[in-house]
């Protein structure tokens, strides 16, 4: 494929393909800054979105919650244009995250202010009022909190007592000294809130826009449970974007086994749970949790607060380093660029640092290890298209193969075969564009979209994967086929393995 282009960060400076996916928030005030005039010059726009999509970004991130819809719009053509004018066979799925129940504060006349420990502020139940360093308005206006109560926003990192009910809403004393911005979550951790609406009418207008814009993924903030998750289904109809529950609070911890069964994949968003359990609690339920989304094969990235250090430093702190490889070590699909890519200062060195620190991370990780205790753990008996997915592993294994190759639909049997963490690339190949664009979220895949038929769909996949240097003639290709037409996600049907010719 010689007129085709490859993402030039696909490969770690070892020179294996990194199989940690990268999210990166594209936030309204750094794109916007970097293209003032999107909707006039959107070329600046696609330049560095395009030196994203360089850099090893894997899927682009847009919360509705920050960004108009019309800026998100103009986000999500650049990245198309620019995939589509550059000839490159990057997939990147693009991720809509909608806000749903959860509670945040109101506009600001200054964007950000400064409140001090010790000083009143309140909070108000008027949405049209425009806040300042002594109030601010919120999206939850019933009456709830008493005296003595705690509001953490913005994932913590602010605190507020409340001091007394006031006509206007609650009056509060300021815990310590801090920013506050616009539309930040707010949590009331000795309350849970279950009388707001799962979806609101924005958040349908915002799901109408998902489907309108065949986005891949979205996910709606504070999932509390599989019914909050049916009914985002619902919504979306026939549409093929795939649900990403976000865990970030007590009830989405306590269901998150029912929301795991019933969503695509989950995101587990420690900022906002952490300020809802306590912090050395979050730790281990992460780990739990990606375990558990690991033996049912669902995907599940880690968000906010990776490199938080970076918004403004051009290095993460040790710890963060840490805590980085960690999620990696423990199995998670993706990791997310939140404030880093959104408001940060570094956002590219971010992009490079967190590839860099999760090639590392695998490269320390026993798989070997990893496949013996999911084949342990993974309930018996397992399906057929499992089976076959995880010998696919094991041949591979055996004979020395130098690749995987899947031949998926919708997705599943490439899902499947990730599942146990194969040690050589594997390359997700399928007719269907927006396939494509979602297996980029998981782990170990290089997903390759074939505009041909399907006649000849394997022999166009090799030579893809000669082209990335992947394979060479003589070495040995393990092959699954997953579904047919009229087969459902995930129906795989054979295996078979194929030296790969030095003519073709």
């Amino acid at each position: 494929m010689p007129n085709k282009t490859h993402q030039r960060a696909l490969y770690t400076r070892d020179g294996d393909v990194l199989r940690t996916k990268i999210c990166c928030t594209i936030g309204p005030g750094k794109y916007l800054r970097a293209c003032p005039q999107a909707r006039l010059d959107a070329s600046y726009g696609i330049e560095k979105i395009g030196k994203l999509v360089e850099g090893g970004m894997n899927v682009a991130r847009l919360n509705l919650s920050h960004c108009t819809r019309e800026t998100a719009e103009t986000v999500i053509n650049d990245l198309r244009t620019y995939l589509t004018e550059s000839n490159s066979t990057a997939e990147v799925a693009i991720w809509l995250d909608i806000n749903g129940p959860k509670v945040r504060t109101g506009k600001l006349a200054e964007h950000e202010v400064y409140v001090t420990a010790g000083d009143d502020f309140t909070f108000v139940n008027d949405q049209s009022i425009i806040g300042d360093k002594t109030k601010v308005s919120s999206t939850y206006t019933k009456e709830l909190l008493k005296i003595g109560d705690k509001l953490f926003v913005d994932d913590g990192l602010l605190s507020f007592t409340v001091k007394e009910r006031v006509p206007e809403g609650i009056l509060c004393t300021v815990d310590n000294s801090g920013y506050l911005g616009e539309f930040k979550g707010i949590n009331m951790p000795n309350n849970v809130i279950d009388e707001i609406a799962m979806v609101s009418e924005k958040d349908a207008a915002d799901i109408r826009f998902a489907i309108k814009m065949n986005v891949d993924f979205i996910t709606v903030s504070c999932i509390r449970s599989l019914d909050d998750v049916q009914e985002v289904r619902l919504l979306l109809g026939n549409s093929k974007t795939k649900v990403l529950a976000k865990i970030e609070n007590k009830s989405g911890l306590e269901n998150f086994e029912d929301i795991l069964r019933t969503a695509d994949g989950v995101v587990i968003d420690r900022g906002y749970l952490g300020a809802e359990v306590d912090v050395e609690v979050v730790t281990m339920e992460q780990k739990r949790m990606i375990m558990m989304a690991n033996i049912m094969g669902k995907s599940v990235m880690i968000a906010n607060q990776m490199f938080e250090s970076m918004k403004t430093n051009p290095r993460p702190t040790r710890s963060e380093a840490a805590d980085t490889a960690n999620a990696v070590m423990d199995g998670a699909d993706g990791l997310v660029l939140s404030a880093e890519t959104a408001v940060g200062k570094y956002v590219f060195e971010a992009l490079d640092v967190m590839r860099r620190v999760a090639a590392q991370a695998e490269k320390n990780t026993n798989y070997l290890d990893y496949q013996v205790k999911m084949t342990r753990s993974v309930p018996k008996p397992i399906s057929v298209s499992e089976s076959i997915a995880s010998s696919a592993v094991l041949t591979a294994s055996q004979v020395n193969a130098a690749i995987i190759i899947v031949i998926t639909e919708l997705g599943g049997t490439a899902r499947l075969v990730a599942k146990y963490r194969p040690q050589i690339p594997v390359i997700a190949a399928t007719l269907v564009k927006q396939t494509a664009r979602q297996l980029a979220a998981t782990f170990g895949l290089v997903p390759y979209y074939h505009d041909g038929s399907e006649v000849n769909v394997i022999q166009e996949t090799v030579r893809f994967a000669l082209d990335l240097k992947l394979c060479k003639p003589g070495d040995i290709a393990v092959i699954t086929s997953g579904q047919s037409v009229g087969f459902l996600e995930g129906t795989t049907t054979q295996m078979q393995l194929y030296t790969i010719p030095s003519n073709l």
